[in-house]
């Protein structure tokens, strides 16, 4: 049998994302039939194997998660091929596999192999044994959400080799995170009755011919319900790693980042330890849907940390900006460096990236839902009030636009709407033309962007 060989896939949770790897993946099918629309061509073949292999009426079952949703899943790099099946036969509880070559100018089935799983969670190609050729990882879900398990095939000679995993996982990532140049599988656990949030590295093992744990159990915030968001990639210039955006009680999210250390040759999560400055909270802690993401395209993933504007107490709690800052760490010391601030706007879907020279708590914003304004003013911190008004950015309707007077306004046409097709404007009001907290149309039209 010839090799398949393809592309390292990245896969990055929370939606878990596999980066595409340039390797063709197509299904064909229909969950709700026992047999899918008869097929042409090669599909037709493969068709036929599986109704072989199934031994008569079969159900299709796709991935729940991942890039590869199909039930049926064509893998194709340069001139060789193959196809996963995933499917359950009629009288038998069990969910099989097979995999399935093109060889010699036909197809044909080289391994079936049957799963106790109620579904299948996702299908992964990875190099994770460094001999050049992916191995074809499957999760399969249980009744318990958070204790999918694991199966991997390998390639060999003529046939295909499962591999037993021992381990559970509620959440999974597969990259090179230990520095060695073969892939890791990063398996994250919530927490149990018995047991806290876990993550935990598997490598395979030449000796034992599959993916064994070999390094420390890290311990997670077990306050965590869900793994809401998890991004395998550069956490500093040099070091890669997973950023887990995760849910607690009160629609809380928060934010780990796991890490290898090679000094001391263990997992770390240091932002466990990141309180606020009262140490009383988790920095990261917020009720915000915003989740980690490279927000500067520089390739490194910045956390977001949310924070309430100044403001004085006769304002209403609910008019009163949050500021987003965007944060990278430092796996130095381990601290936060601000690369971005922003006050977003959800309602109106836009955000506005505050100026330099509005930062460290100058300039503060209120909101107006009714109005559909967001406004910017100066800070005075010495007296803890209101100073003057900077800057009014607008949302209109087409309607209104056409009707107001426009001569103090310039339209952001940054700023999209595509499905009220609402304009959206902007007014400033600078009181000195020395003043260091003036800002130009240019800046506001740099600074104010589409959410997504």
């Amino acid at each position: 049998m010839k090799k398949y060989r393809g592309k390292r896939l990245a896969v990055v949770l929370a939606t878990f994302a596999v980066l595409a790897s340039g390797c063709a993946d197509t299904g064909f099918g229909d969950d709700t039939l026992l047999r899918p629309p008869r097929a042409t061509g090669d599909e037709a073949k493969i068709q036929d194997i599986i109704s072989e292999q199934a031994g008569g009426d079969y159900t299709l079952k796709y991935p729940q998660n991942g890039d590869n949703r199909s039930a049926v899943i064509m893998r194709k790099f340069d001139d060789e091929k193959y196809a996963v099946a995933l499917y359950a036969t009629e009288n038998d509880s069990k969910l099989n596999v097979s995999i399935i070559a093109y060889e010699e100018d036909d197809w044909k089935c080289i391994g079936t192999f049957n799963n106790s799983g109620t579904g299948v969670d996702r299908v992964i190609f990875d190099d994770i044994d460094s001999n050049g050729d992916d191995e074809i990882i499957i999760g399969w879900s249980t009744y318990d959400q958070n204790k999918k398990t694991l199966s991997a095939y390998s390639f060999e000679n003529e046939t295909v080799r499962e591999m037993t995993i021992d381990e559970t996982y509620s959440s999974i990532a597969v990259s090179d995170i230990t520095g060695d140049n073969v892939d890791d599988m990063i398996l994250l656990s919530l927490s149990t009755s018995k047991t806290a949030s876990q993550a935990k590295i598997l490598q395979y093992s030449e000796q034992e011919k599959r993916p064994i744990s070999k390094l420390n159990t890290l311990t997670l915030d077990s306050d965590v319900t869900e793994f809401s968001n998890v991004m395998v990639g550069k956490i500093d210039k040099n070091t890669k790693g997973i950023v887990i955006d995760g849910k607690k009680s009160g629609d809380i999210l928060t934010t780990q980042i796991i890490y290898f250390d090679k000094k001391q040759n263990i997992l770390v999560n240091p932002l466990v330890e990141a309180l606020d400055e009262n140490n009383t909270t988790n920095v990261t802690n917020r009720k915000d849907s915003m989740t980690s993401r490279d927000v500067d395209g520089d390739g490194i993933i910045e956390v977001p940390v949310v924070t309430q504007m100044s403001a004085s107490t006769d304002k209403d709690a609910s008019s009163i900006c949050s500021l987003t800052s965007w944060k990278q760490i430092s796996t130095a010391d381990n601290s936060l460096k601000t690369k971005m601030s922003a006050v977003i706007n959800y309602n109106d879907g836009y955000y506005f990236v505050m100026p330099d020279k509005w930062k460290n708590g100058a300039v503060t914003a209120l909101s107006d839902a009714d109005t559909r304004q967001l406004t910017f003013y100066v800070w005075n911190s010495s007296t803890g009030s209101l100073g003057d008004k900077l800057l009014i950015l607008y949302r209109y309707t087409k309607y209104e636009w056409s009707d107001i007077d426009k001569r103090a306004l310039f339209k952001l046409d940054d700023v999209k709407d595509k499905s009220t097709n609402a304009v959206f404007a902007a007014q400033i009001f600078n009181t000195n033309a020395q003043d260091k907290l003036n800002i130009t149309e240019q800046e506001v039209k740099n600074s104010t962007k589409s959410i997504g």
